[in-house]
């Protein structure tokens, strides 16, 4: 399989970043757009709050290889995943579904762990295909209090997959440390690697040397095993020169068709 049926975009709907984190430009990139940009043939669609048109996004994307949508609402109201199992019957490439910023400042503790437990139930048997329960967690989330961390693990069991992301470029040099700590916390969950292309913690471009490290490093331990590929955030600033896209983009044209074990 070629690394660059591994690696996913996190996507957002067009421009949602326009004015924001300290960007004054204008990005009208769509998520599709963003996947076929970047050279990638996965998909995370969030949609960030806003009332979208899933059926017409999902049309966008039936070409891609596979197709997962955020569901953090879900964790208080279970219902919440059945339009998306409804959804995935129309569409045979949606096979997994993203709790966005799962620990949200300790909102997790309200979150009633048996819910977890019957979503991961109705998304593995239902009348569809069995999808993938993921969960995103943050480098600055663990790693800090044993205890909390030791706690935290009732919340990752339920997960098939969970996504370390690195909010801070400032906080790029403590992946490798921080690495071994998540590797504690998932013993039997699959992992991704989260890499931003715009740096959203410090409100600022990211620097494409420290894109093009983390990339590296990722691809090192999806050689080792020990993760099975990389999320790139996003494409709402993608068109707008900014030079850790180019760096992404280069490190994709070399490696992008490297052949990786399954």
């Amino acid at each position: 399989m070629k690394l660059r049926e591994k690696m996913w975009l996190w996507g957002h709907p067009e421009g949602v970043y326009n004015h924001m984190f300290g960007n004054e430009n204008i990005s009208r990139m769509t998520p599709m757009e963003g996947c076929l940009y970047l050279g990638v043939r996965n998909t995370f669609m969030v949609p960030v709050g806003i009332k979208l048109d899933r059926r017409k996004y999902n049309k966008s994307f039936t070409t891609l290889r596979e197709v997962g949508w955020e569901c953090y609402d879900a964790a208080a109201d279970i219902s919440v995943i059945e339009p998306l199992i409804k959804e995935a019957g129309d569409f045979s490439n949606i096979g997994r579904v993203v709790f966005d910023d799962f620990q949200r400042n300790d909102k997790y503790k309200e979150i009633n762990i048996d819910n977890l437990w019957k979503i991961r139930e109705r998304l593995h048997n239902n009348a569809v295909r069995p999808l993938d329960m993921w969960m995103v967690l943050y480098t600055h989330e663990f790693g800090l209090d044993a205890e909390k961390d030791e706690d935290f693990k009732r919340y990752i069991a339920p997960f098939d997959g969970i996504i370390m992301w690195t909010w801070k470029e400032s906080d790029v040099p403590l992946i490798p440390e921080k690495f071994e700590k998540f590797k504690e916390l998932t013993p039997d969950n699959r992992r991704l690697f989260g890499c931003y292309l715009y740096n959203f913690g410090e409100e600022k471009q990211a620097t494409g040397e420290a894109v093009t490290w983390q990339l590296n490093w990722y691809l090192e331990k999806i050689l080792a095993g020990e993760a099975e590929g990389i999320v790139l955030h996003t494409n709402t600033m993608a068109d707008l020169d900014y030079e850790a896209y180019d760096a992404a983009l280069s490190w994709m044209a070399e490696h992008g068709d490297d052949e990786i074990p399954d």
